[in-house]
């Protein structure tokens, strides 16, 4: 078969599996290759332009998204309050809020923001920000000398860069999506060790990992319809490996299965 004729076999055709563990590793990194960028292409770059396109632009995108403001003697002032508080499977807790008509920054401990992964609140002369896995940052617009701004000099000086940092993150975000491919299959090759050891039949982890990659594929299916569905399902991590690890019990299976009926096929009843 043929990488693509693979790949749809892969999500319904349990019977093809014992065939995967033959092909070069080669041809199986090309597989991984192709279905995780396919898997990227439509759940982060589509989207990302799609939105670019309804909003005509990175620059009216950018307008949109910037409220008006005011940076000036170390005081700012925003036209209309922002609190955004969400998580997400990709960004985890983000906590932003901005309202420069009362000190939010003073209310806020640090142990209100353990819940988010990534902070930024703006009140009219002090910031609280927090990067994930790092520390809470207080401080003042003071302490920094960046000047005076205000949302048409900004968006004059950064719009024309925001094309370059937003294709660098996205090739970023991409190699990232290969790298953690290749980790969630070995992580489903391990469990296929476990249980070819619980089912009494051995394959070496080398055929397990390119059976994983396979099996990975229809997990990959169904994650890429659960990120175009506006619906939260608690614990999908867990179900989407649990969709691999069912392919993987499958695929050992029919190995077996192949193997045993094999060794029948050569017996001739003598001793």
């Amino acid at each position: 078969m043929n990488i693509f004729t693979e790949l749809i076999h892969s999500v319904y055709d349990f019977k093809s599996y014992p065939g995967y563990r033959k092909n070069n590793g080669g041809k199986v990194f090309l597989y991984g290759l192709l279905i995780s960028l396919v898997y990227l292409l439509t759940s982060v770059l589509l989207p990302l332009v799609v939105t670019i396109l309804g909003f005509g632009g990175f620059g009216n995108m950018a307008r949109e998204a910037i409220p008006d403001f005011t940076l000036e003697g170390g005081r700012l002032w925003v036209e209309e309050p922002v609190d955004i508080q969400q998580y997400d499977a990709y960004q985890g807790g983000v906590c932003f809020r901005v309202d420069t008509d009362q000190p939010i920054t003073e209310g806020i401990t640090d142990v209100d923001l353990l819940a988010f992964d990534r902070v930024l609140i703006l009140d009219a002369e002090h910031g609280i920000a927090k990067a994930e896995g790092g520390s809470v940052i207080r401080f003042s617009y003071t302490d920094f000398d960046i000047g005076d701004w205000d949302r048409e000099s900004f968006l004059k000086e950064i719009v024309p860069y925001i094309p370059i940092v937003l294709w660098a993150v996205l090739v970023l975000v991409i190699c990232f999506g290969f790298f953690g491919f290749f980790v969630g299959a070995f992580v489903v090759a391990t469990i296929g060790s476990i249980m070819t050891a619980i089912m009494g039949y051995r394959l070496r982890f080398s055929e397990l990992y390119k059976l994983a990659i396979y099996a990975r594929t229809p997990a990959l299916v169904i994650k890429g319809i659960y990120d175009w569905v506006p619906v939260v399902i608690p614990y999908f991590s867990f179900i989407n490996f649990g969709v691999s690890a069912f392919y993987m019990w499958k695929a050992i299976q029919y190995i077996k299965e192949e193997t045993q009926n094999s060794s029948q096929s050569w017996w001739t009843g003598e001793p």
